[in-house]
């Protein structure tokens, strides 16, 4: 407590609707610019492009011998002629996100998630996440042509 609760976050709600409600009544927003901000909002993206998911470690058959479920998952994404190939380890509920850019070349790795950062992809494509918490995470890749933005998966 901080010494300033009166028990008004109820009050201040209702407050809070009848304003919402008055402005809505006595200035609506009008239709046409909901209709720009809702586009402006998408072209936010524009200038990446979405690789594909090609492969998926996770996707494919168990195999009979060996392996108590610990390996790495690898992940391969594809765009515009870039391949990302990600391998994630799971070190209870951290990742760590061991990836290579093809064909090999610079590049700025955002990893866009629960805590996000960024990274560098050295002249051979090759980067390290480490720490990537547990949940959804994607790559955002700046390369020298292209940026390149990868599906969402999960650690």
């Amino acid at each position: 407590m901080n010494g300033f609760d009166d028990g008004g976050d109820e009050a201040d709600m209702g407050l809070e609707e009848a304003l919402r409600h008055a402005a809505a009544l006595f200035d609506p927003v009008p239709s046409d610019l909901v209709q720009t901000a809702v586009e402006a909002y998408t072209l936010r993206t524009m200038d990446a492009e979405l690789a594909a998911l090609t492969f998926d470690s996770l996707a494919e058959p168990a195999p009979v011998r060996g392996g108590g479920g610990d390996e790495p998952r690898l992940v391969t994404f594809h765009a515009l002629g870039v391949t990302i190939d990600v391998e994630v380890t799971v070190m209870g509920a951290i990742g760590r996100v061991l990836g290579q850019v093809i064909p090999a070349q610079p590049a700025e790795i955002e990893v866009r998630g629960r805590r996000p950062g960024t990274v560098t992809a050295d002249g051979m494509g090759r980067f390290v996440c480490d720490r990537v918490p547990s949940g959804p995470f994607s790559l955002r890749c700046r390369l020298a042509s292209a940026v390149v933005v990868t599906e969402w998966i999960t650690i």
